[in-house]
């Protein structure tokens, strides 16, 4: 598209002509600026919909993988409290209830998140509670650990048990339940899913 233009200086008329180009934008395909073709847009509507199942499925599992994630949490707190016994802390208690459990000294007559030990790690109290709908659905009660990290039979006991001790967590929308198992004589926590 041409136009011209004409100035007059000094009574000489003089002619310029300005050239005006359009300009276009090229979309990644190649079209000249028209909006999205159908295949952009399908391909666009798959996308979307293979991201919704994908957050969907996980938001899902949130509820199973919570209760793996918190029976790991069990079985290392476990063995986090037997280096505590080793390390000169003595005899400790853990007291697990339907929703939580907490470590305490072993002459501790009742032992929750009020009365539990400071863990020295961290600075905080040694007392969990078990969130998204997770819950122990056995194992609940008092369990003993001597200054060598062995489970025994009561606080002022040397007699170390000779049953396991098993402890099965389960949550809301989870089939199977995930079982932490303290080994007689050793302490030693497993976790069987």
């Amino acid at each position: 598209m041409n136009k011209t233009l004409t100035f007059a200086w000094s009574g000489t008329p003089m002619q310029h002509t300005i050239k005006y180009h359009k300009v276009m934008k090229h979309d990644f395909l190649g079209n000249l600026g028209r909006g999205f073709t159908l295949i952009e847009l399908v391909i666009m509507i798959v996308l979307i919909g293979i991201l919704s199942a994908v957050g969907v499925l996980n938001f899902n599992a949130t509820g199973q993988h919570s209760v793996t994630v918190q029976a790991d949490q069990l079985r290392r707190d476990l063995s986090h409290l037997q280096l505590l016994t080793i390390s000169g802390q003595g005899r400790l208690l853990l007291t697990v209830t339907a929703n939580s459990y907490s470590i305490c000294a072993a002459t501790t007559v009742t032992c929750n998140a009020a009365s539990a030990i400071i863990d020295k790690s961290d600075g905080e109290s040694f007392s969990t509670t078990l969130t998204d709908g997770v819950t122990f659905i056995s194992g609940s009660g008092n369990y003993y650990f001597d200054s060598l990290g062995r489970p025994v039979t009561n606080s002022t006991s040397s007699a170390l048990l000779t049953t396991t001790s098993s402890f099965q967590l389960n949550g809301v929308s989870r089939n199977n339940p995930v079982t932490v198992t303290v080994l007689p004589i050793t302490g030693f926590a497993q976790t069987s899913y």
